[in-house]
């Protein structure tokens, strides 16, 4: 049988963000959508969102520049 375990709204979006950069729809050193713009598409709170970015960014897939923002790093560049 197999157990379905809920997960936080910011792991959804965190997944559907990844799954997205995988799949080449944001390709290297592109920005992926502003935080506003991801609070509207997922209808989420800011925390929410930035959380969800934040775990992209602790998994090197993004790097968040200040007043810039988030670009995903080329595949070459992630951690191993």
């Amino acid at each position: 049988m197999i157990k379905w375990e809920p997960k936080y709204r910011y792991e959804e979006v965190a997944d559907d963000l990844r799954e997205r950069i995988h799949s080449g729809e944001f390709p290297p050193r592109t920005a992926i959508p502003a935080i506003p713009r991801i609070m509207q598409q997922y209808e989420v709170g800011r925390n929410t969102a930035l959380h969800a970015v934040a775990v992209l960014a602790e998994e090197g897939l993004v790097v968040i520049k200040r007043s810039q923002g988030t670009f995903v790093v080329p595949p070459e560049d992630r951690p191993a």
